[in-house]
């Protein structure tokens, strides 16, 4: 079985949105993300980002794609303009969420 290549993949995300205004930031990603995870995230998070030049519906299509994939993954991307880190963090999935909530509400 082939490994992702993280080291390839961050790079390619790295072009994109470690420069201009971002270009003194880091990417953090939490210990609790397994790499081939945080690779996906990334792959993810950049053919999004190249994706947004093409046709609104084929942009719209790979954005939704990303976010139900990121949800199921339960990661999560944000900014960190503080510590200038862009951050993958563990979420919990709506799925989960929908879950517990049904079993909160029936039992």
């Amino acid at each position: 079985m082939s490994q992702l290549d993280h080291n390839r993949v961050l790079e390619e995300w790295s072009k994109i949105f470690l420069v201009n205004q971002f270009e003194d930031w880091s990417l953090d990603i939490s210990s609790e993300i397994k790499e081939d995870f945080a690779t996906i995230a990334l792959f993810l998070d950049y053919k999004t980002a190249k994706s947004a030049g093409e046709e609104k519906e084929v942009f719209e299509g790979i954005k939704k794609a990303s976010l139900i994939i990121l949800d199921f993954l339960e990661i999560q991307i944000i900014e960190n303009p503080e510590e200038k880190k862009i951050q993958l963090i563990r979420k919990e999935s709506s799925r989960v969420r929908d879950e517990k909530l049904a079993k909160e509400i029936w039992g």
